[in-house]
């Protein structure tokens, strides 16, 4: 039989690969918790105060255990959490130097020990086979979902002469990469700040990217808005075309995987803030912001904050205080 035989057209519904990452106490875990019918393999012991299924890894032969017994099936569960990946990777360099101590009589304390650079490369076919081991579990029906801390680092931009933090994925050089192309889906979580005063002030409100932009690392391929309120429900739909708590069979006799998990914290009656408004809460002089991104023929005259590029936009959101600046000094030259 002809191999052509086999051909597929059209969409294919599967499992999703995602990855949900931001600084500390924004809410990761528990946006996570709220997927459909989770079951958390905690690396970090960070989830007693959520109400889900758990089980404690406090080592990589855990996570690969858990993983094993998982991907067999007959539990009900149907999206797998890895609470966090960057603890992971740890377990997963501990694991690995070892294994090198052991098979080479050595006495290595670090990945670090290994050589410059050397050790964080070796460690790559192991991730490879962790993001493997994940996809069995794709192919047993389950969601997939790495939750990461976020870190910052410094990005030059000549043609704007300046520079700005991105936040970015809390993962070894090396890893990094793999798993962001593994993922379907990045999202980056952060609270939303406002300037007053000329002084940033970050309240209650919190968001969820999903594109990429200067100041932080994202993609889905799903056609998600740019940006959403933390809504556990809404990114399962357009995620995983299901809400939490419908599934036809969720876990026999667990009452901490099914609809009574605590929503996530996020304002879900509010509607995510339009570029214009971020910047619009960034920019402590707007008129005078507007002549001056007209004289840096980022606008035309008579434009608003609307008509700012998303490329620029997202550089005055990652320095809004470099560009207060420059607005200040552009206006106190015009007025000389």
């Amino acid at each position: 039989m002809s191999i052509l035989n086999n051909i597929k057209r059209g969409k294919q519904q599967r499992p999703q690969r995602v990855i949900i990452y931001g600084p500390e106490g924004v809410g990761k875990s528990t946006l996570a918790a709220g997927l459909p019918s989770p079951v958390l393999l905690d690396t970090e012991q960070g989830s007693s105060h959520i109400d889900v299924a758990r089980l404690d890894c406090r080592s990589y032969g855990d996570v690969i255990n858990a993983i094993e017994e998982l991907k067999q099936g007959g539990h009900g569960f149907q999206t797998v959490i890895i609470d966090s990946i960057d603890w992971c990777e740890r377990f997963l360099q501990n694991s690995f130097l070892k294994e090198e101590n052991r098979k080479k009589n050595a006495h290595h304390n670090s990945i670090e020990d290994l050589g410059y650079g050397k050790g964080y490369k070796m460690i790559e076919p192991v991730a490879m086979d962790l993001l493997s081991r994940l996809n069995t579990l794709m192919s047993a029906g389950m969601n997939v979902v790495l939750v990461g801390h976020s870190r910052r680092v410094k990005f030059e931009m000549p043609e704007t002469a300046g520079a700005y933090d991105k936040h970015e994925l809390n993962l070894s050089k090396f890893v990094a990469p793999l798993v962001k192309e593994w993922a379907d889906a990045i999202l980056f979580c952060n609270f939303v700040v406002t300037v007053q005063d000329g002084k940033g002030h970050g309240g209650n409100q919190r968001m969820v990217y999903t594109s990429p932009s200067a100041p932080w690392e994202a993609k889905n391929r799903h056609g998600m808005p740019a940006i959403m309120s933390m809504d556990a429900g809404e990114i399962s739909r357009l995620l995983f075309a299901s809400v939490p708590g419908t599934s036809s069979n969720p876990p026999a006799g667990d009452p901490l995987a099914d609809d009574k998990q605590p929503p996530p914290p996020a304002q879900q009656d509010q509607k995510a803030p339009s570029l214009a408004d971020q910047l619009a809460a960034v920019i402590t002089d707007v008129p005078g912001a507007l002549a001056f991104l007209a004289y840096k023929n980022e606008i035309q005259p008579g434009q608003g904050l609307e008509d700012v590029s998303e490329k620029f936009a997202s550089f005055i959101l990652s320095a809004p205080d470099r560009f207060n600046a420059a607005v200040k000094q552009h206006n106190a030259l015009a007025a000389q």
